[in-house]
C-alpha cells in the first residue's frame, strides 16, 4: 500500500511523498475470525507508536485479504465505537482483495484437506455462505456501520481464483453508495476483446452505477474458478499488484468530499441494502440466460448510451468468442438464444 500511494501522488500529482508521513502497521495473527478481532486489537492498542499513528492519521488506508475481510470490518468497528478512529477528522478507506463475505466455493467444503487437517478457522469460513449464520450477521452489522458513516470500501475479486468465488469478493448482496466493486485479471490471460472479461466487467460496472446486474455475477462465478493447485494466478497475486492499491488511493481522493467524481445516490448515511444469501454447490444452469435477458431488457440500462454501446460490443465479442474449454463451450451455449437480445 505505500508504494501504491507515493506511486499514485507522484504519478498524478507530481507530489513526492516523504517516507516519514506514511505509517505502515501490519497486523497479523491466526485463529478465527472473532479471535483474530481480539488479537489484532491487543497488538493494535498495546503498541504506542502505531496508536499514535493511528489516532493522529489524516487518511487511513486499510488493505485485506481474504478472510481479513470480516476480521477487518468488526476490528474497525470497533475501533470507532472505542473513539480510536474520528470520522469527523479522519478519511477511512477499506480495500477489501478476495475477501471470503459469502465463504469460499462451497464445492471446497467436502475437500480431505479443508475437512479433516485443516483448523477450525478454515472450517468456519464455510458459515459465510449462509448469511443467518451467527458470524455473518457479526460481519454484516460492523460493514454496516462502517459504510453508513462513512467509510468507502473496495471490493476486489480475482477473476481465476482458486477459494473465493467472484460473487464472495466483490459481496453481491450488499449494496451501499460507498461500495466500489473492481475485479483483478492476471496479465498472462487478460485479453482487451476477450467476451467472458468484457461481460464481468461490465457487469461490475452495472453494480457500480447503483443498478442491478440480476444475477449474472453469481451464476457466472462457477465457471470462473481456477485451479486449487495451480500456483500460478488467482487467490494470492491480487495482493501482489500495486494497482489494486493505488485503485483503492484513487477512489478516496477523486471521489467526493475531496475529488469530483460524485455518486447519483448523494445520501451515503444510510444502512446497507443486504439481500438474504445462501451460497449452493451447485447453481442452476438456466438462471443464467435469465440474468443476461433481465440485463439486455432493463430500462435503466438501454436508456443509457454509454451501456447500450456496451452491450453492442458484447454482442460483437459474443460472435467471435471460440471458447478453449468445456466449461466455457457450455457457458456459450446457455448464451446462444440471446444472441439476438445481447
Amino acid at each position: 500500500m505505500v508504494s501504491g500511494v507515493r506511486h499514485y501522488f507522484e504519478n498524478n500529482h507530481g507530489l513526492i511523498i516523504p517516507h516519514h508521513a506514511i505509517t505502515s502497521i501490519p497486523l497479523e495473527g491466526e485463529g478465527k475470525v472473532e479471535e483474530r478481532v481480539d488479537r489484532l486489537h491487543k497488538i493494535l492498542v498495546g503498541h504506542p507508536g502505531w496508536m499514535n499513528a493511528l489516532t493522529s492519521a489524516d487518511v487511513i488506508l486499510w488493505t485485506t485479504h481474504s478472510q481479513g475481510t470480516p476480521v477487518s470490518a468488526m476490528l474497525i468497528h470497533r475501533l470507532l465505537e472505542e473513539n480510536h478512529i474520528n470520522l469527523h477528522t479522519q478519511s477511512v478507506c477499506m480495500l477489501a482483495m478476495a475477501g471470503i463475505s459469502h465463504g469460499p466455493f462451497p464445492s471446497l467444503k467436502g475437500n480431505l484437506i479443508v475437512k479433516y487437517f485443516e483448523a477450525d478457522a478454515a472450517r468456519e469460513l464455510f458459515h459465510f455462505m449462509d448469511s443467518t449464520s451467527e458470524i455473518s450477521q457479526k460481519y454484516r452489522r460492523s460493514l454496516n456501520h462502517l459504510l453508513r458513516n462513512g467509510i468507502k470500501t473496495i471490493l476486489v475479486g480475482s477473476l481465476q481464483d482458486q477459494v473465493v468465488p467472484l460473487y464472495s469478493a466483490i459481496m453481491t448482496g450488499a449494496s451501499h453508495p460507498n461500495i466500489l466493486r473492481a475485479v483483478y485479471i492476471d496479465g498472462h490471460i487478460y485479453s482487451e476483446d476477450d467476451f467472458l472479461i468484457n461481460l464481468v466487467t461490465f457487469a461490475l460496472r452495472l453494480r457500480n452505477a447503483g443498478l442491478s446486474d440480476h444475477g449474472l455475477l453469481t451464476h457466472i462465478s462457477e465457471v470462473l474458478a481456477g485451479d486449487l493447485y495451480s500456483w500460478e494466478g488467482g487467490h494470492s497475486t491480487i495482493y501482489e499488484e500495486r494497482d489494486v492499491y493505488e485503485m483503492a488511493v484513487q477512489y478516496l481522493f477523486e471521489s467526493a468530499p475531496f475529488g469530483r467524481v460524485t455518486n447519483k445516490q448523494t445520501d451515503t448515511a444510510v444502512d446497507v441494502l443486504l439481500d438474504t444469501f445462501q451460497a449452493k454447490v451447485r447453481q442452476n444452469p438456466f438462471y443464467l440466460p435469465w440474468a443476461m435477458r433481465g440485463i439486455c431488457d432493463d430500462a435503466a440500462v438501454l436508456s443509457d448510451q454509454i451501456l447500450r454501446q456496451e452491450l453492442q460490443k458484447l454482442r460483437t465479442l459474443f460472435e467471435q468468442w471460440v471458447p478453449a474449454s468445456a466449461k466455457l463451450r457450455e457457458i456459450k451455449f446457455r448464451l446462444e438464444p440471446l444472441r439476438a437480445r445481447l
